[in-house]
């Protein structure tokens, strides 16, 4: 309940947050984000009540029994949820519309998908809940189908992929059963390569950002540090400010100046002079976790981080897109107790940010694509309010030139912390992701939808 003049029981500091589990207040500095929602260091330890006793399952009986979850839940919720439309979504203009493709061969929540070369898209990774996946799968476009691409050697969820220049892809980091990984993996441009262990990062990351450098180089920043504790699905969040560089032609990490602050859930964004923008995150403030707004960019060419202007905004597990005037929009995200509706560009020539128009309802865990035609796709995502989450399957569509969002209408199936990649032939592919509702742990699904601009 978000309440004036609430103190944390244990730190006395004056906060608007409680436990959604005991409900008593815990500030900042004590809470732990979890499946269910924020909770106090003492309910994340526990089991959440009322859930019987779980017992490891095989993780193919996991996936079908997760599977009936999911229907069950989709019969229950449909009646109630709609296509997740307001009265503001339904006075706007309709543009585009979506299908239903073939499922997932797997259920994945918290997964990535990649655009290979030749348009096809690669979903790797995931989780069945806590259980992480190893499988992995590509989406051909001309048949509409999903094929297997290989097993990684690591299975884990969180984690980040991007594909390299010769077309290969690398997946780094995540959390396996509580474990936060160091471990990266390739897998070549061709489905006979198969994936390949590769060297480690020089530490574990959770919640940090990939980005492929005009140079071919990755650089990988923030995230959490090992030195969060892990308790039943939950990951205590110690942001890092450290950065690194993998190398794909020598397949070696090497360190980088550190950015300024802390990062986790955070955004980086290639800009067209070859720089990156960080923006926002959960970062540190006097000791406690907290969203930020600050914002900053790395030079691959000094290597080193710079600030630049402050977002009007904090925010973190929001979502950002370099427009093709150079420009960055950052949108959504959530400010620590509430998702949020509002949006920002970024103007790199003058280091400044801009308020933009506003996302018809708040998200958090959304996905954004550029389309061909410069406008920018915006799907899922999930409401935060006093801790409790509820996805979302409406999708907006924003307009950089008018300023302006239009509805792009509804997926078959909420979700967020999905994956969403553009086909060869200009539309959207989105896969898998977690079904989050009040009072209930995320259901991993495999569904997948199809949007047509």
């Amino acid at each position: 309940m978000v309440t004036e003049g609430l103190r944390c029981e244990r730190h006395g500091a004056t906060t608007r947050l409680t436990c959604a589990e005991c409900g008593v207040p815990i500030c900042p500095r004590c809470m732990v984000r979890t499946d269910v929602g924020l909770r106090c260091e003492r309910c994340a330890r526990s089991p959440v009540r009322g859930a019987p006793a779980r017992r490891r399952l095989p993780l193919a009986l996991g996936a079908c029994l997760a599977g009936l979850v999911l229907v069950a839940a989709g019969l229950a919720v449909a009646g109630v949820l709609g296509s997740g439309t307001t009265p503001r979504d339904a006075a706007r203009p309709l543009l585009g519309g979506w299908s239903k493709a073939r499922p997932l061969q797997a259920l994945r929540g918290s997964t990535s998908a990649v655009t290979l070369r030749g348009g096809r898209v690669l979903v790797v990774g995931g989780g069945v809940g806590s259980v992480p996946l190893a499988a992995s799968e590509v989406f051909d476009p001309r048949s509409g189908t999903w094929t297997g691409w290989g097993r990684l050697d690591q299975p884990r969820r969180g984690h980040r992929a991007v594909a390299l220049k010769d077309g290969s892809v690398l997946v780094a980091g995540g959390i396996a059963r509580g474990r936060l990984l160091s471990s990266a993996e390739v897998h070549g441009p061709s489905s006979r390569s198969g994936w390949r262990t590769a060297r480690r990062m020089t530490e574990p990351r959770l919640g940090h950002t990939m980005t492929v450098l005009s140079t071919g180089d990755v650089l990988v920043t923030g995230g959490t540090g090992t030195s969060g504790v892990p308790s039943r699905g939950s990951q205590t969040v110690r942001p890092t400010a450290t950065a690194e560089l993998f190398h794909p032609g020598t397949g070696r990490w090497t360190k980088v100046g550190s950015m300024r602050i802390p990062r986790f859930e955070h955004t980086a964004s290639l800009l067209p002079d070859g720089r990156v923008l960080i923006a926002g995150g959960i970062g540190m403030r006097r000791g406690t976790v907290v969203p930020v707004a600050s914002a900053e960019v790395f030079d691959p060419v000094t290597r080193a981080f710079g600030q630049t202007g402050n977002m009007a905004t904090a925010r973190a597990d929001h979502a950002a897109v370099t427009l093709e005037d150079g420009r960055v929009l950052v949108v959504g995200g959530d400010n620590g107790s509430a998702a949020l509706a509002t949006a920002e560009i970024f103007d790199p020539a003058r280091g400044r940010w801009s308020r933009a128009t506003p996302l018809a309802r708040p998200r958090r865990g959304l996905a954004a694509t550029l389309l061909e035609d410069g406008t920018v796709l915006v799907t899922g995502g999930e409401s935060l309010v006093e801790g409790t989450r509820t996805s979302l399957s409406a999708a907006e569509r924003y307009d950089p030139e008018g300023d302006d969002w239009a509805s792009a209408g509804s997926m078959s199936c909420p979700r967020s912390e999905h994956g969403a990649a553009l086909l060869s032939d200009g539309s959207v592919i989105v896969a898998g992701g977690d079904a989050a509702f009040p009072g209930r742990r995320p259901i991993p699904q495999g569904c997948v939808d199809r949007y047509r601009p």
